[in-house]
């Protein structure tokens, strides 16, 4: 649901309702960011992204089944440990049935809970597949050319996943992900709302590239969509295309691991 302003037209402020807020991380920070995504889907037309249990999206009542749909017992068996050198060569592998499988999260040489900055469109993408949604499509593009397709999506009333910096030291890298649901562009902000994964509440932040001082600057954002319209593809193509362009141009590695953040637990 999208808020609106006076009069039920369009507001400078705009945020979505229903998008859970899974909270304590769970399997990592992208998966969980991700899982959102998905819990909020599950409740908006896509029932069976989310079926065991009580088949809702709630962390109140059906805690264990949208953990598993983030990231299953199977994910923890075959990949938590190994990366880190402190167990075995792990065992014939599953199949891949969560988004973190999806995401190829916590998979040698990643530490446990990492994933890819550009591996968060597959987890979102693959789980919605192989649960059969097969018309779902996601991907991700880079700051510079995300402001106007994170409004569209926003205002189409489709969450994303930012990849960001929490530290704000300076390095100028993102490290943690977070789902994002609303935006501010009423004159003097240029802000986005998101759910950060380390309590249950919508903060608010600047949309800002990471740099020193700026708390949740971002680097890049992930798009989702269950069952995409054409208008929405060709404007997702335009900043596609752009943001290839920075890519080529950018000399950071697209593969940046985001680092396991402080409070991120399996338990």
């Amino acid at each position: 649901m999208i808020l609106l302003g006076a009069g039920g037209t369009a507001a400078d402020v705009v945020s979505l309702e229903g998008v859970p807020a899974y909270y304590p991380l769970y399997g990592g920070c992208g998966p969980t960011a991700a899982g959102m995504i998905i819990g909020y889907w599950d409740a908006h037309g896509y029932p069976d992204l989310i079926t065991a249990g009580d088949g809702t999206n709630s962390w109140t009542t059906n805690q264990q089944a949208v953990k598993d749909v983030i990231a299953s017992p199977e994910h923890f068996n075959d990949y938590w440990g190994y990366g880190t050198g402190d167990r075995p060569t792990p065992p014939a592998h599953h199949a891949d049935n969560c988004i973190a499988d999806f995401m190829l999260a916590s998979r040698d040489p990643r530490v446990d809970g990492i994933s890819d900055a550009n591996k968060q469109d597959n987890g979102l993408r693959g789980y919605a597949h192989h649960v059969g949604y097969t018309d779902a499509t996601s991907d991700w593009l880079w700051y510079a050319s995300l402001w106007d397709l994170f409004v569209a999506e926003i205002d189409a009333g489709r969450p994303m996943e930012f990849f960001v910096d929490v530290t704000a030291d300076g390095q100028a890298e993102a490290n943690h992900f977070v789902t994002a649901i609303g935006y501010d562009d009423t004159p003097g902000a240029h802000r986005y709302a998101c759910h950060n994964g380390y309590d249950n509440l919508v903060h608010w932040y600047d949309f800002a590239p990471p740099a020193s001082g700026q708390t949740y600057g971002i680097e890049t954002g992930t798009w989702f969509d269950p069952v995409p319209e054409p208008a929405t593809l060709a404007l997702l193509g335009m900043g596609i295309a752009f943001g290839l362009i920075k890519n080529r141009a950018d000399r950071r590695s697209t593969r940046r691991l985001n680092h396991l953040s402080k409070g991120e637990s399996h338990a």
